[in-house]
C-alpha cells in the first residue's frame, strides 16, 4: 500500500510538473513583458505571421541577455516565444520576420510541451555543476577561476552530463532542418532566413561569454553553448544539431519554385501585399 501510494504521488508531481514547465522556465529566465514604447514592430508582426501560418498567437517575453537567443515553451493551449534583447536588437526587421516565423513552425509541429518538460528536468539535472562549483567556493576552496573549485565542477559534471545529454537526446525533438526547410518555403525568402542565422551565428561565436544551462540547447534557435576550455568538455556532448554550415546549405537546397508558390499563394490569400 505505501509504495501504491508513494507512486501515485510521484505521478501526480509528474503531472503538475509537466504541466507548469513552461511557468518553471520563464522564471528561470527572468522573463517579462516587451515594455511599452520598446519594439513596438514586434506585435503587428507577430499578428501578420500567425494568420500566415495558422496556429494561436503566442506571448511574447523578453529577458536581459547579451547573447541573441530565442526560443519558444509552453503547452498545448498557450506558447511563449522567449526573446533576448540583444537578439531584437541585432537583426533587422526582416531577419526577425524570419526567426520569429521559425519559432511558430516549431510551434505548428505541436512538440513545444514535450521540449518544454525535457528542459525542464534536464536543466535542472545540469543545475548540479553550477550548485557544486558554488558549493566549493562557499567552502573556502577559492575563487571561480582557481584549479579546486573548477576541478569539482568538472568531476559533477562528468556525472550529471551524461544522462542529462541522454534526457536531451532521447526525449526532445529536434526539427533544427525541417523548422529551417519549412521557413524558408513558407516565407518565400530564403536568403533573409540565411543570413538571419549566420549574423546570430557569428555573435554568439565572437561574443558569448554568458554560462547557459545546457539542458536546454534542443529549444534554441542557434546554441550558445560553447566549450571553452578542457573543463568544459562534457558540454560537448550537446551539440546535436547540424552545424550553421549544414544548414545553410538545407536552406539553399529548398527548391526556389516551392518558395515562388507559397509566396503567391500568401499575396492571393491577402496576407502579404
Amino acid at each position: 500500500m505505501p509504495g501504491v501510494l508513494s507512486f501515485i504521488i510521484v505521478l501526480i508531481l509528474s503531472r503538475v510538473m509537466y504541466l507548469s514547465s513552461s511557468r518553471f522556465i520563464l522564471k528561470w529566465y527572468g522573463c517579462q513583458d516587451i515594455p511599452s514604447g520598446e519594439f513596438e514592430y514586434v506585435y503587428p508582426m507577430l499578428d501578420s505571421l500567425c494568420s500566415i501560418f495558422s496556429v494561436k498567437k503566442p506571448e511574447v517575453h523578453l529577458f536581459e541577455s547579451s547573447v541573441p537567443i530565442i526560443f519558444t515553451v509552453g503547452s498545448k493551449k498557450v506558447s511563449h516565444i522567449v526573446v533576448s534583447r540583444r537578439l531584437l536588437h541585432l537583426l533587422e526587421e526582416d531577419g526577425l520576420e524570419m526567426v520569429f516565423a521559425r519559432e511558430l513552425v516549431r510551434i505548428k509541429e505541436g512538440n513545444v510541451s514535450q521540449n518544454t518538460f525535457v528542459a525542464l528536468i534536464a536543466g535542472i539535472i545540469a543545475s548540479f555543476s553550477t550548485t557544486a562549483l558554488w558549493m566549493a567556493m562557499l567552502s573556502g576552496f577559492g575563487q571561480e577561476e582557481d584549479p579546486a573549485p573548477k576541478f569539482i565542477r568538472f568531476v559533477v559534471m562528468g556525472i550529471v552530463m551524461l544522462p542529462c545529454s541522454l534526457i536531451v537526446y532521447i526525449g526532445s525533438s529536434d526539427s533544427t532542418s525541417n523548422a529551417d526547410i519549412e521557413t524558408a518555403k513558407i516565407m518565400g525568402n530564403k536568403s533573409v532566413l540565411s543570413s538571419a542565422l549566420k549574423r546570430l551565428h557569428n555573435d554568439i561565436l565572437l561574443n558569448s561569454m554568458e554560462y547557459f544551462n545546457p539542458g536546454h540547447v534542443h529549444l534554441y534557435a542557434m546554441n550558445p553553448v560553447k566549450v571553452n576550455s578542457f573543463f568544459d568538455i562534457h558540454l560537448s556532448l550537446f551539440d546535436m544539431r547540424p552545424d550553421i554550415s549544414t544548414r545553410l546549405r538545407t536552406i539553399a537546397n529548398v527548391d526556389a519554385d516551392d518558395c515562388q508558390e507559397k509566396t503567391i499563394k500568401k499575396v492571393l490569400d491577402g496576407v502579404e501585399v
